[in-house]
């Protein structure tokens, strides 16, 4: 699958901040996924904020959502598919911050975390679909740190494959999110 990171951090740019008006914590109630829209709607996104919420993983999420791509808005080399596979898409977002305060304040461990994470993606054989990790500025209960933006997109000939395609991509995206964060190579914060 194609994947890219970049940075958003200066003023006027968005921010991930938590807890904010309408904030649901998933980890203090997963049942309260069914009152996130998106999450109700969307049963990949659901199981998506679910996993990043849990015990094992190391982040919370802060917002979802999920949309339909125009055809125009998919570029076929962008999301290593062919043309006839690129007329419908379906994208969405999630914002999570690390759990351990050292890492949320840390831009350095943020890097390699986005680093090492689009290594992997790129690594997946999953035509059609695109991930793109953004780091942002972020606070939890006013700490000031970094957060991620994790954007999944895929495409398809039709409604129902780029669908398909979009929740095999969310799918990848949260595992190895999840399972990177435990790896060597981050440990050296």
């Amino acid at each position: 699958m194609e994947a890219d990171w970049a940075a958003e951090v200066g003023p006027d740019l968005p921010s991930i901040d938590v807890p904010w008006e309408g904030f649901v914590d998933l980890r203090q109630d997963p049942s309260a996924v069914l009152a996130l829209a998106e999450a109700a709607a969307h049963p990949a996104l659901r199981e998506s904020v679910l996993a990043l919420n849990t015990g094992h993983s190391p982040v919370l999420t802060a917002k979802c959502d999920a949309w339909a791509l125009a055809s125009d808005e998919i570029d076929p080399d962008e999301f290593a598919a062919q043309a006839e596979q690129a007329r419908e898409g379906f994208a969405s977002y999630i914002d999570m911050l690390q759990r351990d305060p050292a890492r949320l304040a840390s831009f350095e461990y943020h890097e390699r975390w986005v680093r090492g994470l689009t290594d992997r993606l790129r690594r997946i054989s999953l035509p059609n679909g695109r991930v793109d990790l953004v780091i942002r500025p972020a606070s939890t209960d006013s700490s000031p740190g970094y957060g991620l933006t994790l954007y999944a997109a895929a495409c398809g000939g039709g409604v129902t494959t780029a669908y398909a395609s979009w929740e095999a991509v969310l799918r990848a995206a949260v595992t190895a999110t999840i399972n990177l964060d435990s790896s060597p190579s981050l440990a050296g914060e």
